[in-house]
């Protein structure tokens, strides 16, 4: 949730939202939000399971070298290379239900990336 409050300073020199809107988005009570969901998800029996993201875009599977993405494509000295996108995503999945970051026990399908410019 903090991309929120992404170009909320004053410093920046290309202005997207007025003074007073940044302040407001500034300010947001994260922790409001969540318990509001996770209030109206109780009542009708769902219930929300907090996970740890850390290192998801910067691990490769494979080999586990941590290296920060620098262009759309997550490539490793290991041979391994993705979509940062679906990097990310692949590592998320692995470090919630397997509890590491690993490489997948079964394929995906290949995704064609359509950049909006």
């Amino acid at each position: 949730m903090d991309g929120i409050q992404r170009d909320t300073s004053r410093r920046k020199k290309k202005k997207v939202r007025n003074r007073r809107t940044n302040q407001k988005l500034s300010n947001w009570s994260f922790g409001k939000v969540y318990d509001y969901l996770n209030y109206k998800l109780e009542a009708e029996g769902i219930q929300i399971d907090k996970h740890n993201e850390s290192d998801t875009t910067q691990q490769c599977p494979c080999c586990s070298k941590k290296r920060k993405v620098t262009s759309r494509i997550y490539v490793c000295s290991c041979g391994y290379s993705q979509h940062r996108d679906i990097h990310g995503a692949t590592n998320f999945f692995t470090k919630t239900f397997y509890g590491e970051i690993r490489e997948l026990d079964f394929t995906l399908n290949p995704t064609k990336y359509l950049r909006i410019a």
